[in-house]
C-alpha cells in the first residue's frame, strides 16, 4: 500500500519535505507484500512476507536550492524571500 502525498522537492539537497498526506491510499498488487490485497498468504497468521510501508510522492514545487532545515544545518539562513543570508558566526 501506498499513501499519496504532497510536498516540495529540493533540489540543491536532495530532500523531499511532505507538506500533506491526502489519505488515499495506492495498492501495490504485489503478492508478497501483506499490505496488499493481492497478498498471497491471505489465510496464514505468520508469514514472511514484506510488510514494507512506502510512500507515493508528488511534487507540488521544486526548488533548485537546499532546504531550510539544511541551510540552517550549513549555519545559513534565508530571508523571508528565500534568499539565503550567508553565514552567521
Amino acid at each position: 500500500s501506498l499513501p499519496c502525498s504532497f510536498g516540495d522537492q529540493y533540489r540543491g539537497c536532495g530532500h523531499y519535505v511532505r507538506i500533506y498526506q491526502t489519505g488515499i491510499t495506492y495498492d501495490c498488487a504485489r503478492p508478497n507484500c501483506r499490505l496488499s490485497a493481492a497478498h498471497m498468504h491471505r489465510t496464514a497468521r505468520n508469514c514472511g512476507c514484506n510488510m514494507e510501508f512506502s510512500d507515493h510522492r508528488r511534487v507540488r514545487n521544486l526548488f533548485q536550492t537546499k532546504c531550510d532545515a539544511c541551510l540552517e544545518y550549513e549555519g545559513g539562513g534565508s530571508d523571508g524571500y528565500g534568499h539565503r543570508t550567508g553565514r552567521h558566526g
